[in-house]
């Protein structure tokens, strides 16, 4: 099983989660706001507790009302809970200027909600509603989640954006590609802000997690033999960006693999697909069986 794997090798894979020393977290956020998305459950979760423990003011987003709220009473009385779907870009464009309205500028916004299909294109030919829906999560519900927050950093001329990406972002993917290009969107996104934003002394952390062991990789099985973060090592990782603010953390292997993919796409696809390949004859499925992973 991959909860298993020693700490020491997945150390070297850049997966055991090395995060800052409480009190370092606590200069950052102490008495501040905070907002995070996801946060009904696995690694947003988990991130909230930390941060209200070292004195944040989390301000807490899901679509699970219920669940949020149970997140909310494990931090205590600093989390204010914000119930949206962020495939409803009015309904989270007014949430981000409530909160702006209720707490004022956010000192972080950390992106960490997504939506996740596996599921082959052949087998979604019929199903153009599942790029909808992913788009709505990871592309432009937090596009417009970060407008209203972006203006209210601009005029203050302080922020911090942290947008919690994906480690198969650059690689090919069988089974992702829906998954993969809307996490890309937004990267792609927050790069070409970066000019924009640096000149308002705003800054932005790109964090490309790779597999967390969480309710969102449960359902695909294979993943069970594969290394994997915990999701408190997950977040304490999160708490390492918003403490030293850095451009981009990505596992060595994720950014080694990009650049092999971008001089050579070619043979790129054929390893992925020869990866696909001996996947399928170890599970006796012709593709990846199709699953729905979300969080928030």
């Amino acid at each position: 099983m991959a909860a298993s794997w020693p700490r020491g090798l997945r150390a070297l894979l850049g997966m055991a989660g090395l995060g800052p020393a409480p009190e370092e977290v606590r200069r950052r956020v102490a008495g501040r706001p905070v907002v995070i998305t996801g946060a009904s459950r696995g690694v947003g979760a988990r991130l909230a507790v930390r941060l209200a423990a070292v004195g944040a003011r989390v301000l807490l987003l899901a679509r699970d009302v219920e669940a949020l709220a149970a997140v909310a009473q494990r931090c205590g009385p600093q989390a204010h809970t914000y119930p949206v779907d962020l495939r409803d870009a009015d309904a989270t464009r007014a949430v981000g200027q409530a909160m702006v309205t209720e707490h004022g500028t956010p000192a972080v916004l950390v992106h960490n909600a997504g939506h996740s299909i596996c599921r082959t294109v052949a087998a979604s030919t019929e199903r153009f509603h599942d790029v909808q829906r992913l788009t709505g999560v990871n592309f432009t519900g937090p596009v417009a989640l970060t407008l209203p927050l972006l203006s209210a950093m601009r005029t203050d001329g302080a922020g911090h954006l942290v947008w919690v990406g994906s480690a198969g972002v650059g690689l090919p993917g069988a089974g992702f590609s829906t998954y993969l290009a809307t996490k890309a969107a937004f990267e792609a996104w927050l790069r070409c802000l970066g000019p924009e934003a640096a000149a308002d002394g705003i800054r932005i952390s790109t964090v490309q997690l790779p597999l967390v062991r969480t309710a969102m990789s449960a359902p695909t099985r294979a993943y069970d033999r594969l290394p994997a973060m915990t999701a408190d090592e997950a977040a304490a990782l999160l708490c390492r960006a918003i403490v030293h603010q850095p451009r981009l953390i990505s596992p060595w292997w994720a950014r080694t693999g990009a650049l092999l993919t971008a001089a050579a796409p070619g043979t790129a696809e054929r390893v992925a697909a020869l990866v696909d390949q001996v996947g399928a004859r170890r599970t006796g499925a012709a593709h990846p069986a199709p699953n729905i992973r979300e969080t928030g």
